[in-house]
């Protein structure tokens, strides 16, 4: 009976910690700004690296209303088959 218990309650532990690391990486994610220009297929180019604009208000204004513009985008990056997705929280047209 002892051992059981104890037995149960270590893998009930072990469990837990298995899941707070998988989710961790979430935990971590913060904004980032990047400088970039819009194009007409719902991405910024920064950097030589293409950001894929996640659909939420502001994205969609940002792709619909903003092509061919140099704007700084803040927003939080996710990568889903090496590709990067970025959900836009704000933006702005900057200068050349």
């Amino acid at each position: 009976e002892m051992k059981t218990k104890a037995t149960k309650i270590k893998l009930c532990f072990m469990a837990t910690m298995v899941t707070i690391f998988s989710l961790l990486p979430f935990c971590w994610a913060a904004e980032v700004t990047i400088i970039g220009e819009v194009n007409d297929t719902r991405q910024i180019v920064a950097d030589k690296q293409i950001y894929e604009v996640d659909e939420n208000a502001l994205g969609d204004e940002l792709v619909y209303d903003y092509i061919s513009e140099r704007v700084k985008v803040t927003g939080f990056i996710t990568e889903k088959d090496e590709i990067k997705i970025i959900t836009v929280t704000s933006f702005k047209v900057v200068p050349e």
